[in-house]
């Protein structure tokens, strides 16, 4: 378990930002940890990655991450995410600025940089715009209640109670957070291993996305037919999928790329959806959420879904 001492000044400047190169660490966690089938919503993520993976992969980085010593990243390798390098290759070269010039270093670089293309960049584009959303739902809590309302809302087990943040760890850690900066990080791989890191006036830790209902899409396991077809008897086919669609706040261009129909198509449906009641939208910045509403979240436990 962590937990987190945070003062008031440090309460002040708690901020957010993704970092592929901890997305893809979180990942290997996955694997990892679950020697055989992933659990939803990681299964055939998992299990397309396997499929193939070349055998030094798996061996120095996977088979590597269960044995607890010596660690895979040695302390200090992993650097504390930066927004301005929110690039896989802009961290990558980070990280080979800061690593030791040994050979173990350097062929652990390379090592993640061949991970990274087989199992996370073909997932990437959708990953970016789920956690780009994560972001910009939380940073309007942030902005608008408060850092306090913002860290009570986080889930995952994360728990605020002032002073003192908690998360699940695979240690015991306890840390007084004193006139440092705050990062959080998303990523939708934290199921696998959360990253904490303390570097130069910030303190940054790994937490579960919301974003993670998009790989429901991708990964999850085939549902009940017979009350699916209720429901696009219904609605609709295109209509039955968007409202399954819509657990988590989505914008119009993410429901149509998880879904692969097209953008106009499935504006046509959000408009009726939202009529009826069943889905309710709302402005962000320049772009408008949807998510379900009472109404759809009581037609979905009717039909069992």
């Amino acid at each position: 378990m962590i937990r987190l001492q945070v003062d008031d000044e440090s309460l002040n400047t708690v901020r957010l930002t993704f970092s592929p190169l901890w997305e893809t660490i979180g990942s290997l966690g996955i694997l990892a940890r679950y020697r055989g089938e992933a659990p939803s919503p990681y299964t055939s993520w998992a299990r397309a990655v396997r499929a193939g993976m070349p055998d030094d992969l798996n061996r120095e980085l996977v088979e590597a991450m269960r044995r607890p010593d010596p660690p895979v990243f040695p302390p200090g390798f992993v650097p504390v995410p930066d927004p301005s390098r929110n690039a896989f290759a802009a961290e990558l070269g980070q990280l080979r600025g800061m690593s030791p010039d040994t050979p173990r270093a350097d062929r652990l670089v390379t090592l993640l940089e061949r991970y990274w293309t087989w199992a996370v960049e073909p997932y990437w584009t959708s990953i970016r715009s789920s956690l780009e959303e994560e972001i910009l739902f939380r940073g309007r809590t942030l902005a608008v209640d408060g850092a306090e309302a913002m860290l009570g809302e986080l889930g995952g087990r994360v728990l605020w109670s002032r002073p003192r943040l908690t998360a699940p760890y695979h240690r015991d850690l306890s840390v007084t957070v004193t006139r440092s900066q705050l990062l959080l990080v998303p990523t939708v791989f934290a199921g696998g291993l959360r990253l904490f890191l303390e570097e130069r006036g910030t303190v940054a830790m790994s937490y579960q996305a919301r974003a993670t209902g998009y790989f429901h899409v991708l990964t999850a396991r085939a549902r009940d037919r017979v009350a699916e077809d209720r429901l696009a008897l219904l609605l609709g086919k295109g209509r039955a999928q968007i409202v399954r669609a819509l657990e988590l706040p989505k914008t119009t261009t993410a429901v149509a790329e998880s879904l692969g129909l097209a953008k106009s198509t499935v504006s046509q449906h959000l408009a009726v959806l939202a009529d009826t009641r069943l889905v309710w939208k709302q402005r962000v910045g320049g772009r408008v959420f949807y998510q379900l509403d009472h109404g759809g979240r009581a037609l979905l436990e009717q039909l069992g879904l």
